[in-house]
């Protein structure tokens, strides 16, 4: 009928189908997501800051590449935050999995560049003064 109002329990039965045929957006960060590595340097120290925010709770957990133990664990959650030292010689990728059936549901990658000088152009020509 048009324009008779919707009812909570039409409004909920709505959500529940959609929330069954797609999984619901999940948003994961990390910061710093790059390092720089300089000539003479061979590996990278960072502090890694990571968020993740679902709209529905969740029971997640965050793995780094190649580690069979998770690096931290939220429970019914619908975000979480977590700061650790990372110590890399090579990009490493991160993972939100989700607890019960460990199927993962977002990935970041945290990038490792070495600055190799000798294909950089210099700033300024080399027969200037200024």
């Amino acid at each position: 009928m048009p324009g008779s109002p919707l009812l909570a329990s039409d409004l909920h039965s709505a959500e529940s189908s959609a929330s069954a045929s797609s999984l619901p957006l999940i948003q994961f960060s990390i910061k710093p997501r790059l390092c720089v590595l300089n000539a003479g340097e061979e590996v990278c120290r960072d502090e890694l800051e990571v968020r993740w925010q679902a709209a529905q709770k969740r029971s997640l957990c965050l793995y780094q590449q190649d580690k069979t133990q998770p690096l931290r664990c939220w429970q019914n959650a619908t975000r979480g935050e977590y700061q650790f030292e990372l110590t890399a010689s090579a990009s490493t990728d991160f993972e939100l999995r989700e607890t019960e059936t460990g199927t993962a549901l977002s990935d970041q990658r945290f990038q490792v560049v070495y600055n190799d000088k000798k294909y950089r152009r210099a700033r300024r020509n080399p027969w200037s003064f200024f």
